[in-house]
């Protein structure tokens, strides 16, 4: 067999095995056939497939361009292209996973963050707890530093710079600030748990993409001297101590839509 031919084949087969493997996985933790751990394990074999299917791809591209010879173009490019788009999330989960901040617990104020309430009673002794330990050292930047250090340096101040808005032709800063925020994670499709306007807190959950892994978000609105109100947000996964920058941008994308 034509070896270009035999390079398009060999890269569709395999692309087509690391997308069944893949689905396997997130569909094993999503139906609760098994656990996270073991569809991350999954995964792994996933990603050799797909790299195996790109190398292969790129064989044949180097021989149809070599032998200006488009023989299996059809398999050839859509494995190519395929191999491109299925890696390309599994290496920015990757790339968080080493280059994030190596935490399950995001919040805009890490010396007074946000407390769960009624997503505290849905926790189950086997899940993380709901305490935020920000004095607990993680090894960030290659130095050993407090989760809460970690947050206050993370791009420059960008999760936990303040929240505060002034309204100094409103009657009541804090409730307008909190349904402008109640709006906000109802955009954002996180599900609603509870809430309270007096309280000035806003409970919901968030799930990953992939496999669906639960995250807890509360969202507080408290004054902010007399003229304005401020906002702050926390995020935490159930399950895990890393999220691959999860939970780090799920405050990102509140802050970015309330600052906006």
């Amino acid at each position: 067999m034509h070896f270009q031919h035999l390079a398009a084949r060999v890269a569709l087969a395999a692309l087509v095995l690391a997308v069944l493997t893949a689905a396997g996985a997130i569909l094993g933790v999503r139906l609760g056939l098994f656990g996270f751990a073991v569809g991350q394990a999954v995964m792994i074999p996933a990603a050799v497939l797909g790299v195996a299917a790109l190398i292969c791809a790129l064989a044949w591209l180097k021989s149809a361009i070599g032998r200006n010879d488009g023989t299996a173009k059809r398999s050839g490019l859509v494995a190519l292209v395929g191999a491109l788009l299925f890696l390309y999330p599994l290496a920015s989960y990757g790339w968080y996973g080493v280059m994030g901040l190596p935490i399950h617990d995001a919040t805009s104020d890490p010396e007074d963050p946000p407390q769960f309430v009624a997503l505290a009673k849905l926790r189950t002794a086997a899940q993380n707890p709901v305490a935020f330990d920000g004095q607990r050292k993680v090894r960030w930047d290659g130095e050993d530093v407090p989760i809460a250090y970690a947050l206050h340096e993370y791009k420059n101040g960008l999760i936990t710079k303040p929240h505060s808005q002034l309204m100094p032709n409103n009657k009541n800063p804090q409730a307008t600030l909190f349904w402008r925020c109640f709006k906000i994670v109802n955009g954002l499709g996180w599900h609603i748990v509870d809430y309270s306007q007096k309280e000035g807190r806003i409970e919901a959950t968030a799930a990953s993409p992939w496999f669906g892994q639960i995250s807890d978000v509360v969202v507080r609105v408290r004054p902010s001297g007399y003229l304005g109100a401020r906002y702050d947000v926390r995020a935490q996964s159930r399950m895990g101590e890393k999220d691959h920058g999860f939970n780090v941008g799920l405050v990102r994308a509140f802050k970015d839509r309330a600052d906006s």
